[in-house]
Formats: C-alpha cells, structure tokens, sequence
C-alpha cells in the first residue's frame, strides 16, 4: 500500500506579496510600452523600470517563501514556493537511505545544511542527511508536524524515535 502525505509550510503574508506581484507585473508593462511607443528614447526611459522590476522580484523571492513536503511511498520532496509563484524542487530523500537525523543544536561546523523550513512556526525541526547525487553528504533542515514525523517514526524507527 502507498502512503501520501502533503504537509505545506507558511505562515500569514496577508495581501502583500499579491499587491508586490501585481505592482512589479505593472512597472514591467510600463517599460515594454514605452519602449515600444518611444523605442531608442523608451529604452533610456525604461531602464530605471526594469532595474526597480528586478529588485522587487529579488525582494519577493528573498522574503515570502513556504515550503511543501510531498511523502510518497517512502520517499520526500521538498520544493520551495518563491513569492506565491514559483516553486523549485530543492531535494527528494529516500527514507530508506537517510544517514543520520539530529537537531540543530548538534551539527559540527563542517557540515552543510539546507534550510527548508519558515522560523518561527511550531513544527519539530531536524536536520536529515543524505549523500546527494555526487556522493557528498548534505543536511536538509526542515519542520516536522506530528502527522509526517510519525509517518518517518514507522519508516524508519532506528533514526526517527530517538528525536
């Protein structure tokens, strides 16, 4: 039987990255026009407008992110939602392959973490090493609610119950 579990990670934006989206998606309208309206002028024109359009779409990818853990039969993806619009795939982990879990009070400086989790939120955080596809091994931090770490508790109770 195939085990799915969806657990999303947010916390309450309100309006904002809506208004920040639709505002940058404005200021980008505006420079194409006045490009294509004024051309060789419109260029110049539109510079400070592609420059401010990259800045807010920097600022967006910096400061509203979730994130979204997929459990499938044994296996997790991770992805990272960017501004309520793009979404990357940071890592999948195979349960079975998993080489150590700890907390973050417990890492040696020399080991590589990735933060996959939102500060602040009421969530169990581990950090789950893995060796990546080139054979080093990487750290994902990341929020546990109750509902996925008893799932990875039944998984793999060796590394899971001791956390």
């Amino acid at each position: 039987m195939n085990k799915f579990y969806e657990q999303f990670i947010t916390k309450d934006y309100g309006t904002l990255p809506n208004a920040i989206n639709i505002i940058s998606k404005a200021i980008l309208l505006i420079g194409i026009l006045l490009i294509s309206i004024f051309f060789i002028g419109g260029i110049f024109m539109a510079i400070p407008l592609f420059i401010a359009f990259v800045l807010i779409e920097f600022y967006l990818s910096k400061n509203f992110l979730e994130y979204e853990y997929e459990y499938y039969d044994k296996d997790i993806t991770i992805s990272k939602i960017i501004g309520k619009k793009r979404r990357k795939v940071i890592g999948n982990i195979d349960v079975k392959s998993i080489l150590k879990v700890s907390n973050l009070n417990s890492l040696s400086k020399d080991e590589k973490v990735i933060r996959c989790t939102i500060k602040g939120l009421n969530l169990k955080e581990v950090v789950i090493f893995v060796n990546d596809k080139t054979g080093k091994k990487v750290g994902y931090l990341v929020g546990l609610d109750d509902e996925l770490l008893s799932i990875l508790k039944k998984d793999n109770p060796t590394l899971f119950n001791y956390i």
